[in-house]
C-alpha cells in the first residue's frame, strides 16, 4: 500500500473541489463544527474567534497550498471551481468585508477579483460561490434565493430547493421532498423571472471534463 504523507496539516480532513480531478481542500480551524454563520453569531455576541483557514492539497503528489494567513475573525470558505480557475469566498470580521479571490497555483498568487461591504447581505446564513459566472449568493429559509454580486436579484423558490450552478439565464435547482420516501428534483429557473421553465427527478452531477450527468 502506497502511503503520501500530507505535510503542513493537522487535523484535516482532505475533500475533492467538485469539478476537477487536481484539487482537494482542508478546512483548518480549532472547532470542527465552527461554519461561516457560527463565526457571524460570534462576532454580533461581543466575542471574538480564531479564525478558520482552508488549504489546498494537489493531486496526485500532495503538495500543499496555503493561499491565505489565518488569522482572528477572518473566516476562509471552501474554494470552488470553474472553468480552469480556483476561487475563495473569505469574510473579514474585523474589517467588515466580503473578499471574493482567485487563486493562481503557477505562481501561489492570490488576487483579490471584489471587495464588498458586509453589510450588503442581512446575515451570513448561507453565503456562498455558484457558478457560473462566479456569483455571490445567499439562501435563507424565507424562502428567497438571492444573487448578491456581479448582478442583485431575489428568486422566490421552494422552501427546500438549493441552488447548484447557473448557465446562461438558468438557474439549476435541487429539490428535496418526501411522499413519504426521500426523494431529489432538478428544477430549472428563469434567472429573470423564477418561473419554472423545466424539472426532472433525480440530480445532475458536473465532471471534471466539465460534462453534466442527470438521470
Amino acid at each position: 500500500m502506497n502511503i503520501i504523507k500530507i505535510d503542513k496539516l493537522k487535523d484535516c480532513y482532505p475533500e475533492q473541489i467538485e469539478g476537477t480531478i487536481e484539487w482537494y481542500y482542508c478546512k483548518e480551524s480549532k472547532d470542527s463544527c465552527f461554519d461561516l454563520y457560527d463565526a457571524e453569531e460570534t462576532i454580533k455576541s461581543g466575542k471574538n474567534f480564531d479564525g478558520v483557514n482552508c488549504h489546498l492539497i494537489h493531486f496526485p503528489e500532495g503538495t500543499v497550498h496555503s493561499p491565505f494567513e489565518a488569522r482572528e475573525n477572518l473566516y476562509i470558505e471552501n474554494p470552488i471551481w470553474d472553468n480552469g480557475k480556483l476561487f475563495f469566498l473569505s469574510v473579514d470580521f474585523s474589517k467588515k468585508t466580503i473578499e471574493i479571490n482567485r487563486y493562481i497555483p503557477d505562481n501561489k498568487k492570490i488576487e483579490l477579483i471584489k471587495e464588498l461591504p458586509l453589510d450588503i447581505v442581512k446575515d451570513c446564513y448561507n453565503l456562498m460561490l455558484k457558478i457560473s459566472p462566479i456569483m455571490l449568493c445567499r439562501e435563507a429559509n424565507d424562502g428567497i434565493c438571492e444573487i448578491v454580486w456581479p448582478e442583485n436579484k431575489k428568486i422566490e423558490i421552494g422552501s427546500t430547493e438549493g441552488l447548484l450552478f447557473r448557465d446562461g439565464e438558468d438557474l439549476y435547482f435541487s429539490k428535496w421532498y418526501e411522499d413519504p420516501d426521500y426523494h431529489e428534483m432538478v428544477v430549472v429557473r428563469d434567472l429573470n423571472t423564477g418561473n419554472i421553465k423545466d424539472k426532472f427527478k433525480g440530480y445532475i452531477r458536473r465532471l471534471p471534463n466539465g460534462v453534466y450527468w442527470r438521470p
